[in-house]
């Protein structure tokens, strides 16, 4: 296996004395696509709030490349090489799709006030490394064609494109994936499986929350199963499949046992 990129030691987030995620023990293998997957209300998202530094946890802590950034500021993150994706868009609407993709580079600045507002030569040329960059996810996402359209006039399949285009702008050694399929037709899943299937040799790890088990069964090399805030299960595709504690997790222990 892989050694690990993100480690995930005995966090627990509360909400006014709700437990949302209660000791979770995790480690992604770096360059893999690992999946976390579980019911409604599970505690996935609330566990990736905590990854991205949206969240503090209350206990455990959370490392990333051998660092504690435990409660680091998102921004901090994304500096890092950590970038997400939302279930709910979030893209700049009246930006056209350059734009859009052109200000995931803004983590990547290096430039001061004084090179900006003069226009000096260092600040040129960064405009240009960042624009090439946006231009080249832009072409790998197959969003090229629509570089000078306005965001907010682009179908949904290709907006959530265009979100995980500007993530992959931040330059990111870890991405997480929130519902990445969601309100996509058939072509269009398939189109972003294969283009995330393709990430880890591009030097990317990426972690996915994902309801569609296709998907999940489709690209994961490793899944996690949470359960009511818990981790119940944890394995290759194969396994979790097989898992009976997972199958009770969906379906309930009556329809699984019948």
């Amino acid at each position: 296996m892989s050694e690990a990129i993100l480690q995930v030691r005995g966090v627990t987030k509360r909400f006014k004395g709700l437990v949302a995620v209660r000791r979770m023990e995790m480690e992604i293998a770096e360059a893999t696509i690992h999946s976390l997957i579980g019911p409604n209300g599970a505690g996935k998202t609330t566990l990736f709030n905590v990854i991205s530094g949206i969240y503090r946890p209350e206990e455990g802590r959370v490392i990333f490349r051998g660092e504690d950034i435990t409660g680091r500021k998102p921004h901090v993150l994304v500096a890092k090489g950590i970038a997400r994706t939302f279930q709910n868009l979030r893209i700049f609407a009246n930006l056209t799709c350059l734009e859009n993709v052109m200000s995931g580079q803004h983590c990547r600045g290096r430039c001061g006030t004084w090179s900006s507002i003069f226009r000096l030569p260092r600040q040129r040329a960064e405009e240009r490394r960042i624009r090439e960059v946006a231009e080249e996810w832009l072409e790998k996402t197959g969003l090229w064609e629509f570089r000078d359209e306005l965001a907010k006039n682009l179908p949904f399949g290709l907006r959530k494109k265009l979100e995980l285009a500007r993530a992959l702008a931040t330059e990111p050694k870890l991405l997480l994936l929130d519902e990445p399929t969601t309100g996509l037709n058939d072509k269009e899943k398939e189109d972003i499986m294969e283009f995330i299937g393709a990430l880890p040799r591009m030097g990317i790890t990426v972690l996915l929350v994902e309801h569609n088990m296709n998907v999940v069964m489709g690209i994961s090399e490793r899944i996690t199963v949470m359960d009511m805030g818990e981790k119940i299960a944890e394995g290759t595709p194969e396994e979790i499949y097989n898992d009976l504690r997972v199958i009770e997790a969906y379906l309930g222990r009556e329809e699984a046992i019948a």
